[in-house]
């Protein structure tokens, strides 16, 4: 792959498929007594069922900015997604001209660099993007990434405990159904219980460390019909706790009822562009 693809990985524009890992630690809590922490409990669960029989599809405009100490730069352009895992983001010039194109369905992507005159495409696991993917975030969920939802409602719960600033409660858990493979990645996630909606959502490893750091703002109802449950964020910032940096996804001018099939999130070689392979 040539450079320009890698300045792109770097700025940010593959960031929130392919995050950094950090090493912070977790944020305190403040402990809750045993019917709180049932209510809390219920309140979630009642929640993460009520979102998934929200709409699968999303269509928005997104302005996606990275801030770190070596490199600021902002990117507009166009997100559309449909659960699970189908993520197409068109990028614009400023005269309004697609200069970039990115789809992925969770296991295979391409990338068109329309300057370049090229097209690179792989699979997610490819070697070249192996450390950009920390264990703990699951290309296959990047739907439910985007919209700051639960991939599942079927949750094992270990913890609940208060937020210190009252931001909401803190539950730590795990998706019931990747302990096939040992024991599963945790989860530490804040809930407003008020608004009902994930704050934050962590990914630690065994030691305790955050691997993925995802914070979700600015919460509208993006429907017609104004369901509640079906709020998305507005503002969504992802923490590469590593280096400092942050990249941030605001959206906006929502499409109501977007509908989608698996074939929008193909993206075709113009004529004459060059097709690079991703190994």
């Amino acid at each position: 792959m040539k450079p320009l693809f890698f300045r792109v990985l770097r700025a940010g524009l593959l960031g929130f498929l392919f995050l950094a890992g950090g090493c912070a630690t977790l944020p305190a809590t403040r402990p809750l007594g045993a019917l709180q922490q049932e209510q809390g409990v219920a309140l979630f669960r009642e929640s993460m069922a009520q979102q998934q029989k929200c709409p699968s599809c999303i269509d928005a405009q997104v302005r996606l900015s990275l801030k770190s100490l070596v490199q600021n730069g902002t990117i507009s352009g166009f997100i559309q997604a449909k659960a699970p895992a189908f993520l197409k983001f068109t990028g614009l010039n400023p005269l309004g001209q697609p200069m970039m194109f990115l789809a992925t369905d969770g296991n295979f992507f391409r990338y068109v660099a329309v300057p370049e005159g090229k097209g690179y495409e792989g699979l997610v696991t490819a070697a070249a993007f192996k450390k950009y993917a920390p264990p703990g975030f699951a290309p296959e969920q990047g739907f439910f990434w985007l919209t700051g939802r639960m991939a599942s409602a079927r949750v094992r719960i270990f913890s609940v405990a208060e937020d210190p600033e009252d931001h909401g409660l803190w539950l730590e858990l795990a998706y019931a159904d990747d302990a096939a493979d040992g024991e599963p990645l945790r989860h530490h996630v804040l809930f407003d219980p008020g608004q009902q909606v994930i704050r934050r959502h962590l990914v630690v490893d065994a030691e305790g460390r955050i691997m993925v750091d995802v914070w979700y703002e600015n919460y509208t109802t993006p429907s017609e019909s104004g369901e509640d449950t079906c709020r998305l964020p507005g503002l969504v910032r992802i923490h590469a706790n590593n280096n400092g940096a942050v990249m941030e996804l605001t959206l906006g001018d929502w499409l109501y009822e977007a509908n989608f099939s698996a074939g929008d999130f193909r993206v075709d070689l113009p004529a004459g562009f060059q097709l690079v392979p991703v190994e």
